[in-house]
Protein backbone atom coordinates (compact mmCIF):
# COMPACT_ATOMS: atom_id res chain seq x y z
CA UNK A 1 0.00 0.00 0.00
CA UNK A 2 1.43 3.38 -1.06
CA UNK A 3 0.42 6.60 0.66
CA UNK A 4 0.71 9.63 -1.63
CA UNK A 5 2.04 12.80 -0.02
CA UNK A 6 2.02 15.95 -2.13
CA UNK A 7 3.40 19.28 -0.98
CA UNK A 8 2.11 22.26 -2.98
CA UNK A 9 4.29 25.31 -2.44
CA UNK A 10 6.74 27.87 -3.70
CA UNK A 11 10.20 26.39 -3.24
CA UNK A 12 11.92 29.72 -2.61
CA UNK A 13 9.33 31.13 -0.18
CA UNK A 14 10.74 31.97 3.22
CA UNK A 15 8.81 30.52 6.15
CA UNK A 16 9.39 31.60 9.74
CA UNK A 17 8.69 29.43 12.71
CA UNK A 18 9.98 28.09 15.97
CA UNK A 19 12.83 25.62 15.94
CA UNK A 20 12.15 23.61 19.08
CA UNK A 21 15.81 22.97 19.60
CA UNK A 22 18.21 25.19 21.42
CA UNK A 23 21.26 23.26 20.24
CA UNK A 24 21.85 25.77 17.44
CA UNK A 25 21.77 23.14 14.70
CA UNK A 26 19.23 24.61 12.29
CA UNK A 27 18.87 21.31 10.44
CA UNK A 28 17.93 19.40 13.61
CA UNK A 29 14.17 18.86 13.52
CA UNK A 30 14.05 15.66 15.59
CA UNK A 31 15.55 17.17 18.74
CA UNK A 32 12.55 16.79 21.05
CA UNK A 33 12.55 13.05 20.34
CA UNK A 34 16.21 12.45 19.58
CA UNK A 35 18.79 11.28 22.08
CA UNK A 36 21.52 12.54 19.74
CA UNK A 37 20.72 16.18 20.51
CA UNK A 38 22.51 17.65 23.52
CA UNK A 39 19.64 20.05 24.25
CA UNK A 40 17.10 17.24 24.30
CA UNK A 41 19.30 15.14 26.62
CA UNK A 42 19.71 18.11 28.97
CA UNK A 43 15.97 18.75 29.00
CA UNK A 44 16.25 22.12 27.26
CA UNK A 45 13.40 22.83 24.89
CA UNK A 46 13.69 26.58 24.55
CA UNK A 47 13.19 27.23 20.86
CA UNK A 48 14.21 30.15 18.75
CA UNK A 49 12.67 31.84 15.73
CA UNK A 50 14.20 30.66 12.47
CA UNK A 51 13.49 31.24 8.78
CA UNK A 52 13.72 28.46 6.21
CA UNK A 53 12.95 28.11 2.53
CA UNK A 54 10.13 25.78 1.58
CA UNK A 55 12.55 23.70 -0.51
CA UNK A 56 14.73 23.15 2.58
CA UNK A 57 11.75 22.01 4.64
CA UNK A 58 10.69 19.67 1.83
CA UNK A 59 14.22 18.25 1.60
CA UNK A 60 14.22 17.68 5.38
CA UNK A 61 10.87 15.90 5.13
CA UNK A 62 12.12 13.72 2.30
CA UNK A 63 15.27 12.76 4.22
CA UNK A 64 13.26 12.14 7.40
CA UNK A 65 10.79 9.85 5.65
CA UNK A 66 13.49 8.00 3.67
CA UNK A 67 15.08 6.76 6.89
CA UNK A 68 11.78 5.99 8.62
CA UNK A 69 9.93 2.70 8.83
CA UNK A 70 7.31 3.97 6.34
CA UNK A 71 9.78 4.70 3.52
CA UNK A 72 8.59 1.80 1.36
CA UNK A 73 4.94 2.81 1.77
CA UNK A 74 5.02 6.40 0.57
CA UNK A 75 5.22 8.37 -2.64
CA UNK A 76 6.36 11.94 -1.99
CA UNK A 77 6.02 14.79 -4.51
CA UNK A 78 6.57 18.54 -4.53
CA UNK A 79 4.43 20.70 -6.81
CA UNK A 80 5.80 24.18 -7.51
CA UNK A 81 2.89 26.62 -7.49
CA UNK A 82 4.58 29.30 -9.56
CA UNK A 83 2.95 29.12 -13.03
CA UNK A 84 1.16 25.90 -12.06
CA UNK A 85 -2.07 25.13 -13.95
CA UNK A 86 -4.64 23.61 -11.61
CA UNK A 87 -6.67 20.96 -13.42
CA UNK A 88 -7.56 17.93 -11.30
CA UNK A 89 -10.20 17.98 -8.56
CA UNK A 90 -7.50 17.78 -5.89
CA UNK A 91 -5.52 20.62 -7.44
CA UNK A 92 -8.64 22.79 -7.65
CA UNK A 93 -9.31 22.13 -3.93
CA UNK A 94 -5.76 23.25 -3.16
CA UNK A 95 -6.24 26.39 -5.26
CA UNK A 96 -9.52 27.14 -3.45
CA UNK A 97 -7.83 26.63 -0.08
CA UNK A 98 -5.12 29.14 -1.00
CA UNK A 99 -7.69 31.61 -2.32
CA UNK A 100 -9.50 31.38 1.04
CA UNK A 101 -6.33 32.68 2.71
CA UNK A 102 -4.51 29.54 3.78
CA UNK A 103 -0.78 29.91 3.15
CA UNK A 104 1.30 27.46 1.18
CA UNK A 105 2.88 25.05 1.51
CA UNK A 106 -0.24 22.91 1.48
CA UNK A 107 0.21 19.24 2.43
CA UNK A 108 -2.14 16.70 0.85
CA UNK A 109 -2.01 13.12 2.11
CA UNK A 110 -3.95 10.52 0.15
CA UNK A 111 -6.11 13.18 -1.46
CA UNK A 112 -7.00 14.99 1.78
CA UNK A 113 -5.69 18.47 2.54
CA UNK A 114 -4.08 18.06 5.94
CA UNK A 115 -1.78 21.03 6.65
CA UNK A 116 -0.91 24.51 5.45
CA UNK A 117 1.68 27.16 6.17
CA UNK A 118 4.59 24.82 6.89
CA UNK A 119 5.87 21.28 6.72
CA UNK A 120 5.90 19.13 9.86
CA UNK A 121 7.89 15.91 9.59
CA UNK A 122 6.36 14.42 12.73
CA UNK A 123 2.72 15.24 11.88
CA UNK A 124 3.05 13.88 8.36
CA UNK A 125 4.77 10.74 9.67
CA UNK A 126 2.00 10.19 12.24
CA UNK A 127 -0.68 10.58 9.56
CA UNK A 128 1.04 8.02 7.35
CA UNK A 129 1.40 5.59 10.26
CA UNK A 130 -2.29 5.99 11.04
CA UNK A 131 -3.29 5.39 7.43
CA UNK A 132 -1.14 2.27 7.28
CA UNK A 133 -2.64 0.74 10.43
Amino acid sequence: MKIEIIIYGNKNSILSGINYCSCGNSSCFKCPISSSCKSARDGNSAGKLISRKTCDLYRNLKNFLEISDVAQNIELKFIELKNFVFSTEEELRVKSTIEKGFSPPITVIDGIIRYYGGISNILIYRDVKELLS
